[in-house]
């Protein structure tokens, strides 16, 4: 019996049946139901958050961002321009200063300083360059979303995109720590009770 079975998987094993047609289907029916929840779900008034070693440097609309164009070229142009914003320490203090174009490091950054500078094109941000060590936060992929973050360590800088999510609804980490201070605070009263 054995040998029968093995017979009909050796003649079916090239063949594509209707239930792995299905399967691949439903996976890619999926994958773009997700990407379109993810692409509906995105809010407006998100802003981004440039602190460093936890101080406020900047905070800007993303909308303001996005929609400035300085050439008044129109509405296309706006995914087309970049702005620039150079991080500068100086002195134990940090400084964010806006260009329109990509600035000339070795002009604006005087010696004895660090720097960052962070890109923002179209709908993703970037950090353009940076004089730290590692260059992990040049090589980060760019950020688009709510909740991303781009982090240089050596300078404690950290520039993420704050806020376009419903303020009532917690994210997966803020309910579970919910869930775990309820179900502690229950696991003691009944101790408290009991004992």
């Amino acid at each position: 019996m054995s040998e029968n079975i093995r017979e009909k998987n050796r003649r079916e094993g090239g063949r594509i049946r209707r239930a792995d047609i299905c399967l691949v289907a439903c996976f890619l029916l999926l994958a773009v139901g997700s990407f379109a929840w993810s692409a509906v779900s995105r809010k407006d008034g998100q802003t981004l958050r440039i602190s460093g070693d936890g101080e406020s440097i900047e905070e800007v609309s993303l909308a303001e961002i996005r929609g400035h164009d300085p050439a008044g070229a129109g509405r296309g142009s706006a995914s087309e321009t970049a702005r620039y914003c150079l991080i500068l320490y100086e002195n134990g203090r940090a400084s964010g200063e806006w260009y329109e174009e990509s600035p000339d490091l070795s002009a604006v950054v005087s010696e004895g300083s660090s720097y960052n500078l962070l890109a923002v094109d179209g709908e993703q941000i970037r950090m353009q360059a940076a004089d730290c060590p590692d260059q992990i936060c040049v090589h980060h992929i760019p950020i688009k979303g709510g909740g991303e973050s781009i982090i240089c360590l050596p300078h404690k800088l950290v520039v993420e995109i704050v806020g376009g999510t419903d303020a009532e609804t917690p994210d997966a980490t803020a309910r579970a720590c919910q869930a775990g201070k309820m179900a502690w605070n229950e696991g003691r009263r009944s101790y408290e009770t009991d004992g």
